[in-house]
């Protein structure tokens, strides 16, 4: 007896105290800090008295009183990004150490399915390459990614939940196979640890991701919409109020959407959403400047008529109304026997536009070329009409024997395939249509599902277009 309870006395006295502070899951361990910045630290102590926080990479420590609810927050600096791995002790008389940081750049992604998509792939659509590429993931490469977890609810999630996961094989599954391209282009061009937030919810609409006050100003997506639970994911307001506030402390760089498919059918109303989406989330993160970038929706044999090619439109005009934003197109990565997977497989492409991108807008690599084409005006001479675009770079080229994909309206508002060659000058496109008495209406690759066949000479695709603006 006399042994038993000897041996409870040990176990009292050398068992560690338990930390009574509490942290959200965005702070953990393998999380990644944006560099170079102040950042804050927020969480709950049940001791309410100073809670003090030491980092590896400085002397100085930092400390603050909680408020009489237990809620704290203090903000640290962070130095230069580096692959050196740091800890965080957060203390209220009761340590927490945070392991395995890294400082570098944070990126947050957020959308529907093809940002969400991850490279274990959905039901009978697969990720091309994920096989190879789980193969030759390394924990060490510095990408890791918080995979948000996923909530459709009108309350404010409070703390955010969700993982910070390195990128080794086991882990590789889980990951946005867009995110994570887009994360590893930026590493190794940058030299720096990437840190994905991953907030991303299959099926949602554009409104799930805007505020009440933004949705009041429309009429065809009511905030009071008769929504059952067992499609949440669908109602006005959830995602903002569980997948993008719950993050507006945490520093990051900017922003990557991919999102689209879920307002096909509902196109008017777009282009303006999306300019309030950039706005909102810019004021939720407390940046003006936040950079926003865009995928545009790919390629596909949706039911309805031209509604699709109206959301590219729509994203494509978004883009070029903001500052600090901009585009990539996926028209040309979608072949023929993908055109009924709302989900391509190539994932890589996107995510490597989208790095370089961001690498030429946000971090001044004023030498790439990562715009693709897009439309700039058109000219009657006799009976050709010379279309002009913008970002062409050295000049345009063509994939195939003949160019494809324009097309030349008539009264009737028919369109049918014309007969396009480039300009002497490999910077425009002539097409030859006869006579016209009214300035002609031309499109290009304005349909549900066509691939283009022109490209830039960094082999970047022709947004697709149109010059009329009819309702059909």
């Amino acid at each position: 007896m006399k042994t038993v309870t000897r041996l409870l006395l040990i176990f009292v006295f050398y068992t560690p105290l338990l930390a009574t502070v509490k942290m959200p899951d965005l702070f953990s361990d393998n999380m990644v800090l944006q560099q170079n910045s102040v950042v804050k630290l927020w969480g709950k102590s049940s001791t309410k008295t100073t809670v003090s926080v030491k980092v590896s990479w400085t002397n100085t420590t930092f400390s603050c009183s909680p408020k009489v609810d237990g809620t704290w927050e203090l903000s640290i600096f962070t130095p230069k990004g580096s692959f050196t791995k740091h800890n965080i002790i957060i203390s209220d008389g009761n340590a927490l150490t945070l392991k395995n940081i890294l400082i570098g750049e944070v990126w947050f992604c957020a959308g529907q399915s093809n940002m969400a998509m991850t490279f274990t792939g959905y039901r009978n659509e697969t990720i091309a390459h994920a096989k190879e590429e789980i193969g030759r993931a390394n924990e060490e490469s510095g990408i890791r990614m918080f995979n948000a977890e996923k909530f459709s609810s009108y309350e404010l999630i409070v703390p955010p939940k969700g993982q910070w996961l390195v990128s080794s094989s086991k882990n590789l599954s889980s990951f946005s196979a867009v995110g994570y391209y887009f994360a590893l282009r930026l590493k190794r061009e940058l030299n720096v640890p990437i840190g994905i937030i991953n907030s991303s919810l299959g099926g949602s609409t554009i409104e799930g991701w805007l505020n009440q006050s933004n949705i009041a100003k429309y009429d065809d997506y009511p905030m009071n919409a008769s929504i059952p639970d067992s499609i949440s994911y669908l109602r006005p307001n959830v995602m903002f109020q569980g997948m993008v506030r719950p993050y507006r402390n945490y520093s990051i760089k900017g922003i990557v959407w991919y999102q689209g498919e879920g307002n096909v059918g509902r196109p008017s109303t777009y282009q303006q959403k999306l300019i309030d989406l950039a706005y909102l989330l810019r004021f939720t993160f407390d940046n003006e400047e936040l950079p926003f970038y865009l995928v545009e929706i790919a390629p596909y044999r949706y039911e309805s008529i031209v509604s699709p090619a109206q959301i590219r439109e729509a994203q494509f005009a978004a883009s070029q109304s903001l500052y600090f934003s901009g585009i990539v197109s996926t028209n040309d990565l979608v072949p023929v026997e993908e055109a009924d997977r709302i989900h391509p497989s190539n994932k890589q492409s996107i995510g490597d536009r989208l790095a370089n991108l961001s690498l030429l807008e946000t971090y001044g690599f004023d030498t790439l070329e990562a715009h693709s084409p897009s439309f700039e005006r058109m000219e009657m001479i006799g009976d050709t009409i010379v279309l002009h675009f913008k970002n062409t770079y050295k000049g345009l080229q063509n994939e195939g024997e003949e160019i494809t994909g324009f097309e030349l309206g008539n009264e009737q508002h028919e369109f049918h395939p014309v007969r396009a060659t480039f300009g002497k000058d490999q910077h425009s496109i002539v097409l030859i249509v006869g006579n016209q008495t009214s300035t002609p209406a031309i499109r290009y690759c304005f349909k549900n599902y066509q691939v283009g066949s022109v490209k830039n000479s960094s082999g970047l695709p022709l947004i697709p277009f149109r010059t009329d603006q009819w309702a059909e």
